[in-house]
């Protein structure tokens, strides 16, 4: 595969982009050599299943007092128009204006309704997207599972947006699946994913924000369902990545722009670095070799 077509890496991507911003730490990325692994116990045409997407109410109300991000669930009946999506996807190449670009709520009612899947769960789910790890792994992965013993759902579709988006399901999944949920990750940053390690990972190789197809492209969002329903019976060993047969035909081009540092934009990106620094009390900048 020619370099221009080969998936985004994302962790270096992000890495350079930080320390053109001016930070000299590295941001370390969950990794795990162990990966646990949950095999449905029912037929898809039986399974009850829940949608979770790391997108938010546009309401802010999964915020605390302390203003910190909390698992969020709404009713598939009656979701939002629209959703807090502001975080890192590609917005130079894409939107998020279809919500089943990222939530495919009505993608996976086609799939009941032709017999495919047995039932969509009446809640869907929002889990933060967070740079602390152990905020993920103690408290929103838990509080998540608990949510979905509590809809009785037999398995879960997750749905990630950003690079660090990615990393949190990531996350998510591998606690879901060690306390017996199977799970696939929709996704578009393979690296992450891949990275941190988990049981099934149903990659599309679009910018970030529409893993679950273009937007508005109803055959190809319920395809992608389908493959994600496929894959959670045909996995058999964690680890298992399907690649979807889909191209973001829109612009071809569109891997070499998100988050590239061009030379003309450095002093900018520094500028832009100092005043995230300053609004939060830290230290000046430090340029970073490399």
């Amino acid at each position: 595969m020619a370099e221009a077509e080969a998936p985004v890496r994302y962790m270096e991507r992000t890495r350079f982009y930080y320390r053109a911003l001016g930070y000299e730490n590295d941001y370390v990325w969950a990794h795990n050599d162990d990966v646990p692994f949950a095999r449905p116990r029912k037929p898809n045409r039986e399974l009850a299943v829940a949608l979770v997407t790391t997108a938010g109410p546009p309401d802010g109300s999964n915020r605390d007092a302390q203003n910190r991000k909390q698992v969020w669930s709404g009713q598939v009946a009656s979701p939002p128009v629209s959703f807090d999506t502001d975080v890192a996807w590609d917005k130079e190449s894409t939107h998020t204006d279809d919500r089943e670009t990222f939530l495919p709520i009505d993608a996976v009612k086609r799939l009941v309704a032709d017999g495919t899947l047995g039932k969509l769960s009446a809640r869907f789910h929002c889990i933060p997207t967070e740079y602390s790890q152990r905020k993920t792994n103690e408290h929103d992965a838990p509080e998540l599972l608990r949510r979905l013993r509590e809809d009785k759902v037999d398995a879960a579709i997750l749905v990630a947006l950003c690079p660090v988006c990615h990393q949190s399901m990531s996350l998510v999944a591998r606690h879901l699946e060690a306390n017996g949920v199977p799970t696939v990750v929709v996704g578009s940053a393979l690296d992450v994913v891949e990275h941190c390690g988990v049981p099934r990972f149903l990659f599309s190789d679009f910018p970030l924000g529409n893993p679950c197809g273009h937007p508005w492209n109803k055959d190809m969002q319920t395809e992608t369902m389908r493959l994600a329903l496929s894959l959670l019976q045909t996995a058999t060993a964690p680890r298992t990545t399907v690649r979807t047969p889909f191209e973001w035909k829109p612009d071809p081009e569109w891997r070499d722009r998100y988050a590239r540092v061009r030379p003309e934009e450095r002093e900018k990106l520094l500028a832009i670095g100092d005043e995230r620094r300053k609004a939060r009390g830290q230290p000046p900048r430090v340029v970073a070799k490399g």
